[in-house]
């Protein structure tokens, strides 16, 4: 699978134990003791969770040149609402959502479903696409390969794998589409710079 260069580094990340972890009862976190082990898979969807209600820029890395997409346009994603089971994160392309991201706890693992409304509120047909985590992933990183329904709804002949990915450092977050092995779209999320916080932010939708 590939795997963008920026993130060669994080493997090296993986077994960073000295992280200060919280327990998770719908969005408030109380302190537990470092030394309890807590699966990569919770630090992930903490980490994520602590974003809740800021707002923060992106750019897109990869397709380059004459290729990018959304040119001249703001690119943004927030953590607009999470609970114990379930998160929303949209995305923002010129200040109205163009996807949200729907990230649910399965006893296995997560499950990855893409919103895609349009401007008046009602469903696209392609709608609810994604996949589940095969593993547990690492506190950085989680994969989510394409699912049965996906494919039936994309008519997928290749095999696609969305990933979701912090930097070594947590300063960045990657949005990240591969299909037959090869990235496709690579958005990256600048975690220190908040443009705002999103209360009261309206659910304006792109006509994508």
């Amino acid at each position: 699978m590939y795997v963008s260069k920026i993130f060669r580094g994080l493997m090296a990340g993986v077994l960073y134990a000295s992280f200060i972890i919280f327990t998770n009862t719908s969005c408030t976190r109380a302190p537990i003791a470092q030394s309890e082990l807590v699966p990569a898979k919770e630090v992930f969807y903490q980490s994520l969770e602590s974003l809740q209600g800021k707002m923060m820029q992106g750019q897109t890395i990869y397709p380059e040149g004459k290729y990018v997409p959304f040119v001249g346009q703001e690119i943004a994603m927030a953590v607009s609402s999470c609970t114990k089971n379930e998160m929303r994160i949209p995305i923002y392309i010129g200040g109205k959502i163009y996807r949200t991201l729907i990230l649910e706890r399965t006893p296995a693992g997560f499950l990855l479903k893409h919103e895609n409304k349009k401007e008046d509120g009602r469903s696209n047909e392609i709608n609810l696409y994604g996949g589940h985590t095969q593993d547990n992933g690492t506190a950085f990183m989680q994969f989510f390969p394409a699912d049965t329904y996906t494919k039936n709804l994309m008519s997928l002949t290749s095999p696609s794998v969305w990933t979701l990915a912090f930097s070594s450092d947590r300063s960045t977050f990657s949005y990240l589409v591969e299909s037959d092995g090869k990235l496709q779209m690579q958005i990256d999320f600048n975690l220190n710079d908040y443009l705002a916080t999103t209360t009261g932010k309206g659910e304006q939708r792109s006509r994508r």
